[in-house]
C-alpha cells in the first residue's frame, strides 16, 4: 500500500486519539485514505441546503426554490436563500455572488456572513438538494400541524363557529400547500412511498 508523510501523520493523529479512549477515525477505505469526515459538530439541514445551492446551476436552484420559500426557513438562513434564489433568477450563482447580493441589499449582518461562511464549507451536495428541502418541509410540516392543532383546540371553546370554520380552512388550505410541497420534494429525491 502506498504510504505517505500524511497517511504516517494520520495514522499517529488515530493511534494518540484512540490511546484517550475515542473510537477510531475511520479514514482508510479498502483502497488506502478515503475523505475523512468535517470537524466540528455535523451541519443543520438548512446549512447543507444552503451549501448545495451555492454549488451548482441556476435550474437546480430554481427547481429547489419552488419547494423552499424564504419563510420556510428561520435567520440568518432565510437570507441567504432569498439572496441564493434571486441571483438564481438572473442566472447567477456561487458563494462570492450571494457575498455581493447580501452587501449590495444591506442584509450583511455579521451572523448572516457568518452563516454564508459556514453554509461554504459545510459538505452539502447539489444532487441532494430535493433531500435536504424534503426534510425541511417535514420538519415545517410537522411544527405547523401541531402550531394548527393547538390553535384549534384553544378557539374550540371560546370562538364563533363562523370563526372556526374560517380557521379551519385557513389553516386546513396551508397545511395543503405545505403538504403539496414536501411530496414533490420527496418525489424529486427518488421517494418510492411518495
Amino acid at each position: 500500500m502506498h504510504r505517505s508523510q500524511i497517511t504516517d501523520q494520520l495514522d499517529r493523529f488515530n493511534s494518540a486519539w484512540v490511546a484517550q479512549g475515542h473510537p477510531p477515525i475511520q479514514y482508510r477505505g479498502g483502497t488506502g485514505v478515503t475523505q475523512l469526515p468535517p470537524a466540528g459538530p455535523a451541519s443543520d439541514t438548512c446549512r447543507l441546503l444552503l451549501c448545495g445551492a451555492l454549488w451548482t446551476s441556476p435550474a437546480v436552484v430554481n427547481d429547489a426554490a419552488a419547494l423552499i420559500h424564504p419563510d420556510d426557513l428561520d435567520e440568518p438562513h432565510r437570507t441567504i436563500w432569498a439572496a441564493i434564489v434571486t441571483l438564481a433568477g438572473r442566472g447567477i450563482t456561487g458563494p462570492q455572488a450571494v457575498k455581493d447580493e447580501i452587501i449590495r441589499t444591506g442584509d450583511a449582518s455579521q451572523m448572516v456572513r457568518d452563516e454564508l461562511l459556514q453554509a461554504m464549507h459545510a459538505g452539502g451536495v447539489p444532487e441532494a438538494l430535493n433531500y435536504y428541502c424534503a426534510q425541511i418541509l417535514a420538519d415545517r410540516f410537522r411544527r405547523a400541524v401541531e402550531s394548527y392543532g393547538t390553535g384549534a383546540v384553544g378557539w374550540a371553546a371560546t370562538a364563533s363557529e363562523d370563526e372556526l370554520w374560517e380557521l379551519i380552512v385557513t389553516g386546513g388550505t396551508r397545511l395543503r400547500g405545505l403538504h403539496d410541497r414536501l411530496t414533490a420534494a420527496r418525489k424529486g429525491a427518488g421517494h418510492a412511498d411518495q
